[in-house]
């Protein structure tokens, strides 16, 4: 797909897709209640969608007596949430995705299922999908689990617990990541009448369970991330981004503070959010990302389109994504010549570089990697170049089907 920038001074209205995040927790929630969730402004994103199927395949397929297969493709969210879910779903499931899946490692959560009493094996290779899970009644207890490579693990335990007998006492290990998205878990947890306490790394889930509550799910921050982009890199952009609140409790709102240092102003209003370029940016940039890991790929292109140094830590987790993000990030900005290092794990260094003029003689072909938030961060790009073209552009869907139909509304690019 072919972009070819317009005008670099637009203002406009853009409407966000509803958070992805807080969707499959609502989900999850509604299945462990047995459907006393009432959710409303429910997302459109594929993963969002695919939660919804499998959900559905699963209270089909309960006590069968046959093997079913359980494919949650690439979406990671989708595969832990669900671990939890099959391994007390009377039945014999087996757990897969598509073989980038297959990659991304799973053990801790396992370990910690089977401490609960928990009958998984790995099909393939030790830690990583397929699963087979022999379901079964899990009455709760004691259990630890690392956080080291994703907080999905501990809130896929946790949105099980309040049905569970014996409830829960959780003990979080290893170096926290995404530590906001397990605060999201308790507070929708809390909210549909969960008692959860929390001290320090200890977790409490009293066996109280779910009472009936009307979820409406806010828009997507995560998603909003690109657009403050589009802003940061435009010769003089406005943008609405209709019903974004800065009193979400989504941990990706600290993007606000973030874009502030790479000219980008924001102000709420009764419509969501104005923001605007300020043209005023910061020097001596460093990101620590250890709580908001999917920001890497918008503000590290925004400051390699704006010429800027920055370094960035927190990334360790960032391999074991859709894609390799930070490997992804750093091989698509050379086409452009920023050149990047990683002096150690989980830290970016992006060199200070001034975008060589010639290159708005050429349409550099970009990369996505099968991944939309590396997709939905090159984009903006043609700001500077003039004309891109962006590689399996339609991976977008996975968490903002409707991105590409917003940017064409700014007027700013045509898309062929």
């Amino acid at each position: 797909m072919k972009l070819k920038l317009q005008d670099a001074i637009f203002d406009s209205r853009i409407q966000l897709s509803p958070s992805k995040s807080e969707s499959n927790r609502a989900l999850m929630i509604n299945a462990y209640s047995e459907g006393k969730m009432r959710i409303s402004n429910l997302s459109d994103a594929d993963d969002t969608i695919l939660l919804t199927s499998l959900l559905k395949l699963i209270k089909m397929n309960e006590n069968s007596g046959e093997e079913v297969l359980i494919d949650c493709q690439n979406a990671g969210t989708v595969f832990r949430f669900l671990l939890t879910y099959l391994t007390e779903k009377s039945g014999i499931w087996i757990l897969t995705g598509t073989e980038r899946m297959k990659q991304r490692p799973v053990n801790d959560l396992v370990s910690a299922l089977k401490e609960l009493g928990g009958d998984i094996q790995y099909v393939e290779k030790d830690g990583f999908p397929p699963l087979m899970i022999r379901g079964k009644t899990l009455k709760g207890g004691i259990t630890s689990v690392s956080l080291e490579k994703s907080s999905q693990f501990a809130s896929s335990i946790l949105m099980a617990a309040p049905e569970w007998n014996n409830g829960l006492q959780l003990k979080l290990t290893g170096n926290p990541s995404s530590m906001p998205y397990l605060e999201m878990t308790l507070n929708m947890m809390r909210l549909c009448g969960a008692e959860v306490n929390r001290k320090n790394n200890l977790i409490v889930v009293s066996p109280k369970t779910y009472t009936a509550r009307d979820l409406n799910i806010s828009a997507d921050w995560s998603g909003a991330a690109f657009w403050f982009e589009w802003v940061a890199l435009s010769e003089k952009g406005h943008l609405i981004l209709e019903g974004l609140s800065l009193k979400s409790e989504q941990g990706d709102k600290i993007l606000v503070d973030f874009f502030k240092q790479l000219g980008v102003g924001c102000e709420e209003n009764s419509f969501g959010l104005h923001i605007w370029k300020t043209g005023n940016t910061g020097s001596d940039l460093h990101f620590n990302l250890r709580d908001f890991p999917d920001l890497l790929p918008a503000l590290a292109v925004s400051c390699a389109g704006l010429g800027l140094e920055a370094a960035f830590t927190g990334l360790e987790n960032l391999a074991i994504k859709e894609s390799n993000r930070t490997q992804a990030i750093q091989q698509e900005l050379l086409k452009i010549g920023v050149k990047s290092s990683m002096p150690s794990v989980g830290e970016l260094l992006l060199s200070a570089s001034v975008m060589n003029p010639n290159l708005k003689d050429t349409c550099i072909s970009f990369e996505s990697y099968d991944d939309h938030r590396i997709a939905m961060a090159l984009a903006p790009l043609v700001l500077k170049l003039g004309e891109i073209e962006i590689n399996q552009p339609e991976t977008v869907s996975k968490s903002y089907p409707s991105y590409w139909n917003e940017l064409i509304k700014t007027n700013a690019v045509s898309i062929d």
